[in-house]
């Protein structure tokens, strides 16, 4: 069964790694947190009521995060690299339903 501490145990190396989002928790779920470098203060990116928006959220981040790495947003991704960040991404999603 997945459960949100499934999911950020899952991602935890991620979120660590990537300092512009933030998973808090809230009385009735967890937001992710986004920083706004131009307003030089977080905002609120998502509220997730489950743990599978929580996780296609992050899997949504990481594979942006991915493509900057790659990428530095000097050219379009290849398609063997959008091929290995999906093949990634699948391997996270597996991991967070137990697979």
């Amino acid at each position: 069964m997945l459960t949100f501490e499934k999911v950020l145990e899952v991602f935890g190396d991620y979120l660590q790694q990537d300092p512009l989002y933030e998973v808090i928790t809230t009385s009735h779920g967890y937001t992710l947190m986004a920083w706004e470098p131009k307003r030089n203060d977080w905002y609120k990116a998502r509220y997730m009521e489950t743990p599978e928006i929580l996780m296609d959220s992050l899997l949504d981040t990481y594979a942006n995060f991915m493509e900057d790495q790659i990428t530095d947003n000097e050219r379009d991704l290849t398609e063997q690299e959008t091929a290995e960040i999906k093949r990634q991404c699948d391997l996270l999603r597996a991991k967070c339903m137990g697979q």
